[in-house]
């Protein structure tokens, strides 16, 4: 019997559902509503709330062992039996040189002063990847899907996990990005508008200023693959799920609302700053990390776009701003957050769920009315 959130939407005489095609029916979802992994700031209690709801969990795996990642995916099975989305950002070997890290870390070393954390730490970073201590694990935990965020890893990788029958996915945001995806194999791709919270998915090093927002990208990108496409960036409610539907998703990714979850890992100061967001407080840059990613603008970001400094490659200018994170401080903490911060609240993650898919459902059936 149809769910009774579902519209009653007809087309050539067949009722159709918004949340029924091949992408949920592939991975069991009730709903296509996939949580960001965020890295460190998703838990195994926030994924396994979401998948309970119907929708797809994520975890995020940058920064861990494939020891500390097996035990993350370990507590997600724990608390649930849905579908899971582990994600790696992949990233080259970075290099520091003096000309660079030297003034960064004097520019920095005044906010350390003055929180009493001693000298600006010597940057360090490794590359990211999947490395065969991950690539063994994911072979024997077997989560349902595993997403790339800045591209793709090696072609003997990604036959590796399609081989062990798990689902590939990763973030486009241009239509010449998603063609070299699906070229590549992946199963789905995440279309990531400019609106989105966090690092832009881009590996092919387009300039912020020349990516599509998602209304002019989500389209254009369902027009030129023929695997299913994920939105995301300003994704926050029932109106933008079911905008996204109309423009041809085949499911969602939602961030930021997420952060909003009391299930996040997600420290008091970015908690303070995404309660009383505008639509104008986010900004796009590198000066954090080294790599563009859209923040609530603060101090600290003011400081170091002001001082026309280079950030050091990524992650290693993060190892210099994230002790400063540490102090509570939110002009001095990273705050990342996309353009729709506004429209989320405090919640759960299983409450947000249904939230949206009753939201959606009703958006969509106004629609199929008028």
């Amino acid at each position: 019997m149809p769910d009774a959130l579902e519209p009653d939407v007809h087309v050539m005489g067949k009722r159709l559902m918004w949340s029924q095609n091949t992408f949920t029916d592939r991975l069991n979802l009730k709903w296509p509503i996939l949580q960001a992994p965020m890295g460190s700031l998703s838990t195994p209690a926030l994924a396994a709330a979401v998948s309970n709801a119907g929708g797809l969990g994520g975890l995020g795996m940058w920064g861990f062992s494939a020891e500390d990642a097996e035990r993350r995916i370990a507590g997600f099975q724990q608390l649930s039996g849905g579908s899971l989305n582990v994600n790696y950002p992949l990233w080259p070997e970075p290099r520091f040189t003096p000309d660079v890290s030297g003034p960064m870390r004097a520019r920095l070393q005044a906010h350390f002063d003055a929180k009493g954390l001693g000298a600006v730490p010597e940057p360090k970073g490794a590359a990211g990847e999947v490395s065969h201590e991950h690539l063994s694990m994911l072979m024997r935990a077997k989560p349902q899907m595993v997403s790339f965020h800045f591209g793709l890893p090696d072609q003997e990788v990604i036959n590796a996990i399609k081989d062990t029958g798990i689902f590939i996915i990763s973030s486009a945001t241009t239509v010449a990005e998603a063609r070299m995806l699906e070229q590549r194999g992946v199963d789905a791709i995440i279309a990531q508008g400019t609106e989105a919270g966090g690092h832009r998915g881009t590996f092919t090093g387009v300039d912020i200023s020349m990516q599509p927002g998602l209304f002019a990208l989500l389209p254009q990108v369902v027009d030129a693959v023929r695997v299913p496409v994920i939105a995301a960036g300003g994704v926050a409610d029932g109106r933008t799920v079911a905008a996204a539907f109309v423009l041809g998703a085949s499911a969602v990714q939602l961030g930021t609302a997420f952060l909003r979850c009391e299930e996040a890992n997600v420290l008091d100061a970015h908690r303070a700053a995404l309660r009383e967001p505008t639509d104008a407080c986010t900004v796009v840059t590198d000066v954090i990390t080294g790599r563009p990613a859209r923040y609530v603008k603060n101090g600290l970001i003011d400081d170091l776009v002001a001082s026309e400094l280079r950030p050091l490659a990524f992650p290693g200018q993060l190892s210099l701003t994230a002790p400063l994170g540490g102090t509570g401080d939110r002009e001095l903490t990273a705050l990342f957050a996309g353009q729709s911060a506004a429209l989320a609240s405090d919640t759960t993650a299983g409450a947000l769920v249904e939230q949206l898919a009753e939201a959606t459902s009703e958006r969509l059936r106004v629609f199929s009315r008028s």
